[in-house]
């Protein structure tokens, strides 16, 4: 179970998080989004560097089951504290890429 929630609910939650914010659905706010003072200083700012973080999100989210999928169909063998761990770091590798990809591409606008 815990691999099942790690490696794939965990991902999934992330990608329906990331979303709204791929589509521009989200205002500008103090709660929710990819807040910086950039961002937050100009709606012309906020909705391109949203949308961007949001697709990355969602690109890191689907590699991540990807990943986690091929782990698990190539060592069906090894314990799920092993796999969970695996797909923890895959998993928190691939947002910080993302992370760290939109704030490039807000250091463009």
């Amino acid at each position: 179970m815990p691999t099942s929630i790690i490696g794939y609910l965990l991902p999934i939650v992330f990608a329906a998080l990331a979303a709204p914010l791929a589509l521009g659905k989200v205002p500008p706010n103090g709660f929710y989004g990819f807040r910086t003072p950039k961002t937050l200083s100009s709606p012309d700012i906020w909705y391109p560097a949203n949308r961007i973080a949001g697709w990355l999100m969602i690109a890191a989210a689907a590699l991540a089951i990807c990943f986690n999928l091929v782990l698990s169909s190539m060592h069906p063998e090894w314990p799920d504290e092993k796999l969970v761990l695996w797909m923890t770091g895959t998993g928190t590798t691939l947002l910080l890429l993302a992370g760290v990809l939109s704030l490039f591409y807000l250091r463009k606008l």
